[in-house]
């Protein structure tokens, strides 16, 4: 495998800088792609993400606190693996608001001394870097020779999983997403934790996991296994399991009903349901939706969020890859949305784009057309406003949804200028905060510390500001009723541009 960020701080020539992890010390994991030196202030528009970035600092000479606070959240937004800051030379210690504004973000920020040349540790890291691409390359190119030779040899669904346990002197095991284990091969030993997982396609449909268990095997061998297997397999699959062609053409029937809005007859759909393999009884069901144009790969995506929340049925519709998530319904009652997230963030999607929404969980299958609907529309919606990703719930846009619905530009215009335009022409003549200070008032329910805190502002400069927004639309911010009043207004604001 490639370098994490733990492996970079850990690596020789930055030992002189004496690393010291400053925030985001829970993603010392995440994936290093390249190691970049450089001290512009625009730099993260012109990176891809998961880069290590060294600078001292010098494009940030001048800038103020809240500049050096956006350019710690675009980076982060970016996805970028971290900001190595060496210190000593333009700023004595790294600001500490850039430190503040990178630990609820989870940022790995770390100060260095001042001891380094930046060329030659990029030059160390990626060196690195490329060789063990190099060496996974080469590996892969192996495992795909001799499984697929094997294949065309007629070799079994058994003797393939054989096969790669051999390959890498360890267990193998291969289950479907109902569970079922197919095929083992070797000790099957240690906790399930800690074993490697890759999702099995047939067919472009997710269909189950290759797991092994990744102690004793050598790392670039193992991740050249996972990456190649999966598609032979696949293969076998489709040959030896009459059955599985069956499943997922009724696996697409259903997400193709769902997402064309047709209730249709309960039974029929209880029916395809079944034959797609999903249970009709003691289930709570939810609708996902993924952009993908803006994930690396929809069958890790499809996987996460089975291991994340469910079993589940996955398949591109129009443009987009539909799922139904089904959990037992003895199971907490927990927020999918919150499950969703989380596994946008095993899977690092980036924080900056929208690209995975999920419904409400119902209880009865005929509601699901309508759940489908809902998470797709989302998507959309939530694309053409530019919110931030990975990964929201259909509440979260459930007003401008509905604004949308609408359809009256007009009236919506002239709704938010009613309500909210004095704001606006305020903030344009005096280069003014206030409508962005109504803004987080609203997204923390009228919490005025916590609204203090998220604009990096003292308490009294919050009710100064709050004060001027009461006087010139001439209400009581402290009424829940006017507050919903404005917040629709502000919702309103953002359709502007999507309701014609």
């Amino acid at each position: 495998m490639t370098l994490t960020v733990g492996d970079v701080l850990a690596h020789p020539s930055l030992r002189s800088a004496k690393p010291a992890v400053l925030s985001g010390r829970d993603n010392l994991d995440h994936t290093v792609r390249w190691v970049h030196s450089t001290d512009l202030y625009d730099i993260a528009d012109l990176l891809r993400g998961d880069e290590v970035l060294l600078t001292n600092g010098v494009g940030l000479v001048g800038v103020d606190e809240s500049g050096r606070r956006l350019y710690i959240r675009r980076l982060a937004e970016r996805g970028v693996a971290g900001l190595f800051f060496e210190v000593g030379r333009t700023f004595a210690q790294v600001p500490p608001e850039m430190v503040d504004e990178a630990q609820p973000l989870g940022f790995l920020v770390v100060e260095l001394a001042p001891t380094l040349r930046f060329t030659e540790v990029a030059e160390a890291v990626n060196s690195e870097l490329i060789d063990r691409s190099v060496s996974r390359l080469r590996y892969a190119d192996e495992t795909s020779r001799a499984l697929s030779e094997a294949l065309a040899r007629g070799a079994t669904l058994h003797e393939l999983i054989d096969q790669v346990a051999g390959m890498l002197g360890t267990s193998a095991r291969l289950s479907d997403y109902a569970g079922r284990v197919m095929v083992t091969a070797g000790a099957v030993d240690g906790d399930d934790a800690t074993r490697a997982e890759v999702p099995v396609m047939v067919d472009g449909t997710a269909w189950g996991r290759l797991s092994v268990d990744p102690s004793g095997a050598p790392e670039l061998l193992c991740a050249a296994v996972l990456e190649r297997a999966p598609t032979v397999l696949g293969l076998c699959l489709m040959r030896e399991q009459t059955g599985i062609a069956g499943t997922l053409r009724a696996q697409q029937l259903v997400l193709d009903q769902l997402v064309a809005n047709q209730a249709g007859d309960h039974g029929a759909l209880e029916t395809r349901l079944r034959a797609a393999g999903i249970a009709t009884s003691g289930q709570r069901y939810a609708c996902v939706a993924v952009d993908p144009q803006r994930v690396d790969s929809v069958a890790m995506v499809a996987d996460a969020l089975m291991h994340h929340v469910g079993h589940g049925i996955f398949g591109l519709v129009d443009g987009l890859l539909c799922g139904v998530l089904a959990v037992a319904a003895t199971e907490p009652r927990a927020d999918v949305a919150t499950a969703v997230q989380g596994a946008a963030r095993a899977l690092r999607l980036s924080r900056n784009r929208l690209c995975i929404t999920v419904s409400r969980m119902v209880d009865d299958i005929d509601t699901l057309p309508r759940a489908m609907t809902e998470a797709r529309e989302t998507l959309r919606l939530g694309q053409d406003l530019d919110v931030a990703g990975p990964a929201i719930g259909v509440r979260a846009l459930a007003l401008e949804r509905l604004l949308a619905g609408h359809g009256d530009g007009d009236a919506l215009r002239a709704f938010v200028d009613d309500q909210i335009g004095a704001l606006e022409r305020s903030d344009a003549a005096k280069g003014g905060q206030l409508m962005r200070t109504l803004e987080v008032l609203i997204e923390c329910g009228g919490a005025k510390a916590e609204a203090a805190k998220l604009l990096h502002i003292r308490r009294q400069s919050l009710y100064y500001r709050l004060d001027q927004i009461a006087r010139l639309l001439d209400v009581n911010l402290d009424r829940p009723g006017q507050l919903t009043t404005l917040a629709v207004a502000v919702a309103a604001r953002r359709m502007r541009t999507v309701v014609r």
